[in-house]
C-alpha cells in the first residue's frame, strides 16, 4: 500500500461534516420551582361600607346610605377592577330592604296614631257607650274616622 506524500498535498482543515442529530427530541425544561406571586386585587372600600350600612340599616333609615355607597362602589369596581362586587350588591339589596322597612314602619305609626286618636275622640265625646255593642257592621268604619255616619 502506498502512502500519500505529505509534501504533495496541502494541509488544511478537514471538510465540514454536519453533527449527528440526537436519537430523540430534547426534553422540555419544567418551569422554575413554584409560581410567581401575583398579589390579590384590593377590595373596594365603598363596597365594604355599603355592606356594613346595609346590615346595620336593615330596619332603619341608614339603609339609604347602603344604597348610595353600593351604587358608588359598583361604578368604581367597573372602572378599576377591584374586588367587592358581591359586597356592593349585598349592600344595595339590604339598603332597599331597609328603605322598605322604614316606609312600612312610618305608615304603621301613622295608622296607629290615627286609630288611637279616633278612639280617644270617641271616648271624649261620651256617646260611645250608647252605640256599642251594636249589630251594625259599619261600627269599625265609624271608629276609623267617621266613615258611614249619617
Amino acid at each position: 500500500m502506498t502512502t500519500p506524500d505529505p509534501n504533495s498535498q496541502p494541509q488544511g482543515p478537514p471538510p465540514y461534516q454536519p453533527p449527528v442529530p440526537p436519537p430523540y427530541a430534547p426534553y422540555p425544561q419544567p418551569p422554575p420551582y413554584g409560581y410567581p406571586y401575583v398579589p390579590p386585587r384590593p377590595t373596594n372600600g365603598m363596597a365594604i361600607a355599603a355592606m356594613i350600612c346595609g346590615i346595620v340599616g336593615v330596619c332603619s333609615p341608614i339603609g339609604i346610605l347602603a344604597l348610595i355607597f353600593g351604587n358608588i362602589a359598583k361604578r368604581q369596581i367597573r372602572e378599576t377592577g377591584d374586588q367587592g362586587d358581591g359586597m356592593a350588591t349585598a349592600g344595595i339589596v339590604l339598603g332597599w330592604i331597609g328603605v322598605a322597612a322604614t316606609i312600612f314602619w312610618i305608615a304603621y305609626y301613622i295608622f296607629v296614631f290615627v286609630v288611637v286618636g279616633t278612639a280617644v275622640n270617641e271616648l271624649e265625646n261620651g256617646d260611645w257607650y250608647s252605640d256599642f255593642p251594636t249589630d251594625d257592621p259599619t261600627w269599625a268604619f265609624r271608629l276609623l274616622g267617621g266613615f258611614g255616619r249619617t
